[in-house]
């Protein structure tokens, strides 16, 4: 490969604050706002041009894993339903009130958001990030902080400041399939009112049922049970398409997945006009910006959540979240049956604690993690990655980033009594 020599560059440092979250989905969105009104200066950066990551730019349209949780979710949640925007049996969501939401949380919450902002390095020091090199229209510059989170979804940040971390299962490093969501119009009322649209699955129609219509009718989805998840803006949600063997870490790999699932849906959609005559009318609105991207790295913290915490429903002194979504694990290959199964692991998944260690990176002294990116393995990560965790895991590292930044210590340094206690505070302050 040829290489060049890119220039060195002066960069002005055109900030700094307490604590830097680096990722706007829904953890990075709980980290600043759970930061922020701790009472740290918080700057939240997002390469979108608005927060949210898979809830918006990735039309993902449900909240998975967040009933009975307290705290930021709750409030998410809530604030929803007064606007008619949740369907709360199912936490299906409109994906634009959820934008306007969670900007309007962080404004009130004092966060500095910095939209259409590109992570590209690290400057670090004695193990800890000192700035973090970002790129938008007006060029390069840097941001300093006392603690960092990493709420990149893909561990960029971590790898970035030289974390150690894993990809994918063991024994051969692939990761689950990525997903492109989109929404529908046109779904037949009775469709729309289905009792299945209430149940567990939410979907309109019985997954197993709906691939075996849409494959009679020449179609074979590449996702074994696409679902339809009818929203409360008279939409559907339209899940059925796996991208397999493709690494979310590479942008040729991005791109190929990404427009090979965008003809997939189209195909899908022209073949649900021709199911019966009281679906010709479905219309596809839109993909998502983003493709959905269900595994990148697991970057290496002070504990690893494993498979076998997860089957004795582990409690820890320093539990900062209850994850009760069982071992998800969608087919890394087409192969593997295309749908979504425990991969291998016999004994399910109980409820378990997820750990603040988890989400205190080993290698570096001021980075938390929150998300899918926190450090467990292959298994464990199958169940604690969905947004429901995500926004827990968020909010706890925003506290604990806060109290690691107005006492100067490291965030291993910080007792997880007192994060626990702030957490209690802050969703006391909430609910009232």
């Amino acid at each position: 490969m040829s290489i060049i020599e890119e220039p060195i560059r002066r960069l002005p440092i055109c900030g700094h604050y307490d604590v830097i979250v680096c990722g706007g989905g829904p953890a990075g969105f709980a980290a600043a706002i759970s930061a922020a009104r701790a009472g740290a200066s918080t700057c939240l950066i997002e390469h979108q041009g608005f927060l949210g990551g898979i809830w918006t730019a990735g039309l993902l349209s449900f909240i998975i894993d967040a009933l009975d949780k307290p705290g930021v979710i709750a409030e998410v949640r809530q604030r929803l339903a007064a606007r008619g925007a949740i369907k709360e049996t199912r936490d299906l969501y409109d994906a634009e009130e959820m934008k306007r939401l969670l900007e309007q949380m962080c404004l009130e919450s004092g966060v500095a958001v910095r939209l259409y902002t590109r992570l590209t390095a690290a400057i670090t020091k004695d193990r800890h990030i000192r700035q973090v090199i970002l790129e938008a229209k007006e060029g390069r510059f840097a941001l300093g902080a006392r603690t960092f989170i990493d709420a990149t979804g893909d561990g960029d940040l971590g790898a970035l400041a030289g974390c150690g971390f894993e990809i994918g299962r063991e024994r051969d490093g692939l990761t689950q399939p990525m997903t492109l969501m989109a929404l529908v119009s046109g779904v037949p009322e009775q469709v729309m009112q289905s009792p299945y649209a209430s149940a567990m699955s939410g979907s309109c129609v019985p997954k197993d049922e709906f691939y075996n219509r849409l494959a009679r009718a020449g179609c074979s989805p590449s996702y074994t049970k696409p679902s339809l998840f009818p929203l409360p803006n008279g939409l559907c949600c339209l899940m059925v398409n796996h991208e397999y063997e493709k690494s979310g870490l590479r942008s040729e790999d991005l791109t190929a997945a990404s427009i090979h699932a965008r003809e997939e849906i189209f195909e899908v959609v022209d073949t649900m006009q021709r199911l019966a005559p009281e679906w010709k009318s479905v219309r596809l609105v839109s993909t998502a910006a983003h493709i959905g991207v269900r595994e990148g790295r697991r970057l290496r913290g002070l504990y690893r959540l494993t498979l076998e915490d997860m089957q004795r429903g582990a409690r820890f002194e320093d539990g900062v979240a209850r994850a009760t979504f069982p071992i998800d694990v969608h087919s890394i290959r087409k192969s593997e049956g295309g749908g979504y199964s425990s991969d291998g692991a016999v004994a399910p998944a109980l409820p378990y604690d997820i750990p603040l260690r988890s989400l205190i990176a080993a290698d570096v002294g001021n980075l938390a993690m929150a998300g899918r990116c926190i450090s467990g393995d292959f298994y464990a990560h199958a169940s604690y990655r969905v947004t429901g965790n995500a926004v827990a895991t968020g909010e706890a590292a925003g506290a604990a980033a806060a109290l690691a930044s107005s006492q100067g210590i490291p965030l291993s340094d910080v007792p997880s009594c007192d994060v626990l206690n702030r957490l209690n505070l802050l969703r006391q302050r909430n609910s009232s």
